[in-house]
């Protein structure tokens, strides 16, 4: 996992693999909801597809 870039106005660009996506997403699940932030669950949502649930089906 690495920055990538940071921008002037704060925003950062991270790259990482989907392994680090996967263990990233699972470690903000087992925070109690409660906890965790807007933007902690954001990123937890669009980590979706390193982990996906038992009902979401992915699509080539």
């Amino acid at each position: 996992m690495e920055i990538v870039s940071i921008e002037n106005d704060g925003t950062v660009t991270v790259k990482m693999a989907a392994q680090e996506a996967k263990e990233v997403r699972s470690d903000l699940g087992y925070i109690p909801f409660t906890l965790v932030t807007k933007s902690g669950d954001k990123l937890h949502s669009l980590l979706e597809w390193a982990a996906p649930s038992s009902t979401t089906t992915r699509t080539a």
